[in-house]
């Protein structure tokens, strides 16, 4: 990309990771259900499943679970239920700087979209135990698509929605899986990752990487407020 400043039309935001800190609880659900069968189930295991949709994490998770036949509605029924007890009981938190942000954004009039590659009633779900339903009114999610991430396909329709070029976009991603899906999209990836491992592995694929939203923010926003992007 040359140089310059880019202004850009819309952004586009992942949900799980991104927006709200569901990666613990959907850790949690998975682990209680893979014990339910016998199986413990480590931290390394689940580091490979976020940004994988539905399909590879049940592919995965089978493998794992493989000694014995492999009951994938059987399996999630269980996370479901170990997820809903939690979260009724404790919530879920959101991502540091997502309020800020999304105020910024409301205040330039910039148009904004989730796209994520859970399914509707799920995403609903936790944006709703997170506080933030009513501030994501336009929401693209798996089941809506032919294809999730690392398909463009979620992006694709997010711009469409919004009624702006995917290339005039920037996403907002903490996963490969949908940094490689942003710039399928012909969008511009911006890695969004706390973790320094995730960071460094992830950041050769997105064109700026940031520790958190609070430090995209300060980095995108100029005096007037407006969102630029500054190109190398």
């Amino acid at each position: 990309m040359s140089g310059g400043i880019l202004k850009v039309s819309a952004v586009i935001f992942d949900m799980d990771g991104l927006v709200i800190d569901s990666e613990s609880t959907y850790v949690s659900a998975w682990r209680r259900a893979a014990m339910d069968a016998g199986v413990l189930l480590d931290d390394a295991f689940f580091d490979g499943l976020f940004g994988c949709h539905r399909e590879d994490v049940t592919r995965l998770i089978g493998e794992r679970l493989g000694s014995s036949p492999f009951d994938p509605e059987r399996f999630f029924m269980a996370a479901k239920a170990h997820w809903f007890e939690a979260i009724e009981a404790t919530g879920i938190p959101r991502m540091p700087g997502i309020e800020g942000l999304l105020e910024a954004l409301k205040r330039q009039g910039l148009p904004y979209a989730l796209a994520t590659n859970s399914e509707a009633p799920y995403a609903e779900v936790c944006l709703r135990q997170a506080g933030l339903l009513e501030a994501f009114p336009v929401r693209v999610t798996r089941d809506q698509v032919a294809a999730g991430k690392p398909a463009p396909d979620l992006f694709l329709e997010a711009a469409l929605r919004l009624g702006v070029l995917p290339s005039d976009t920037l996403v907002l991603e903490d996963s490969e899986t949908g940094l490689l899906a942003a710039r399928a999209a012909g969008a511009l990836p911006v890695l969004v990752q706390g973790r320094p491992d995730r960071f460094e592995a992830f950041a050769p694929q997105a064109e700026k990487a940031f520790s958190s939203l609070l430090t995209f923010t300060e980095a995108f926003l100029d005096p007037q407020g407006a969102l630029t992007f500054h190109c190398d």
